[in-house]
């Protein structure tokens, strides 16, 4: 069969290219297009546009790349429309996929969507969107199930992606003699969209600056290799789980890696910053206490959160001093809530368990 699949951001990618091993051990003959990354490419996918053309952040990015955006949802219908794909797998990235999956839908398309859009944080609009231009859902927390299926729309409850990530992982085997690593050291995420990483850099910078005695290591993203350039810091390039599952701390911009952090029990301290027009209006659209994943899990301040004027080095200094030392309480009580979080999110086998009702889903509609 005939599967073409958007993945917008590098989380996407991720969650995208085990989701395309799974679909292949399926449907040997599967033939995939993808907007994707390097991890789906890597599994035979043939990416059509990269995710990092699709990265635009908050009010003002999508405000002054209108004229852009209107020429990638052309191109996509064009694109559909000559591959004729059996399948459209939407993944994560609801504001801009939503938008793909009206325009397949239209079309005649089968479409399925993979991490659904967080409703229950913000724009619950997105609601009636789902219902009108997708097919099957797959969810990954437990309580979205509900939210959804009460829609009546047709939704599945397949686990967290993000544990199939983790427990598959295996570290580099001489990762620290190869860099020439010494521990203890702080691992600091900065994202991976370029506003989120031009936001985080020179707040990291500070923070090494000021704390000689700390060792810190960026887990950088290649693609954006050059932001990282003008920084007196040491940068790793896509190497963010050999840098996560050593690190005696994390400072992380909030999103999946937060999640990830969590599984690869490192205490964290969690970061944000956007422009002040799409944080103002976040502030009274969003229905959420919390901006990290594990916060929101566990609904509970489980890990500091530092978001627009807090986030500076001062807080984040203030934080680690309270997580680096291996029995210091704050360090204890969040590997405690990590060990909860597991129970929540549950076992692995996620991407197998969704490729299989995709595969499925597919035929059925054939």
């Amino acid at each position: 069969m005939k599967y073409f699949i958007l993945a917008g951001e590098k989380s996407g990618d991720l969650h995208g290219s085990n989701l395309i091993h799974e679909i292949k051990k399926l449907d040997s003959n599967a033939q995939i297009k993808a907007w994707g990354g390097d991890g789906m490419k890597a599994e035979g996918a043939e990416i059509i546009i990269h995710h990092k053309e699709l990265a635009i952040m908050g009010l003002l990015g999508v405000l002054q790349n209108i004229k852009r955006l209107k020429g990638l949802f052309t191109k996509f219908g064009s694109e559909i429309d000559e591959f004729k794909p059996d399948t459209i797998i939407f993944i994560d990235y609801g504001g801009f996929n939503l938008k793909a999956a009206r325009i397949a839908k239209r079309k005649g398309f089968h479409t399925q969507f993979y991490i659904a859009p967080k409703v229950w944080a913000w724009n619950k609009s997105r609601i009636s969107d789902i219902q009108k231009w997708v097919d099957k859902l797959y969810v990954i927390f437990p309580f979205e199930q509900q939210i959804f299926s009460e829609k009546g729309i047709d939704t599945y409850y397949v686990g967290n992606p993000l544990q199939d990530a983790v427990s598959s992982f295996q570290a580099t085997a001489d990762f620290l003699q190869r860099e020439n690593i010494t521990l203890p050291y702080v691992a600091l995420l900065a994202g991976s969209r370029k506003q989120e990483i031009k936001s985080a850099l020179p707040v990291f910078a500070q923070l090494a600056k000021e704390n000689p005695q700390i060792s810190f290591i960026v887990a950088g993203i290649r693609e954006w290799r050059e932001l990282y350039a003008n920084y007196p810091i040491r940068v790793l390039y896509n190497q963010t789980y050999d840098v996560l599952s050593h690190a005696q701390a994390a400072v992380v911009t909030s999103g999946t890696a937060t999640l990830e952090t969590a599984l690869f029990k490192v205490p964290q301290v969690v970061v944000y910053k956007t422009d002040w027009l799409f944080y103002s209006l976040a502030k009274l659209l969003v229905k959420i206490k919390f901006i990290s994943l594990v916060n929101i899990i566990l609904d509970k301040l489980a890990i500091p959160e530092l978001i627009q004027v807090q986030f500076t080095s001062q807080h984040i200094q203030l934080h680690l001093q309270n997580i680096l030392a291996k029995d210091a309480e704050a360090r204890l009580e969040q590997l405690n809530d990590y060990e909860k979080l597991l129970q929540v999110i549950g076992p692995s086998g996620a991407s197998q368990k969704t490729a299989e009702l995709l595969v499925n889903a597919a035929q059925s509609a054939k």
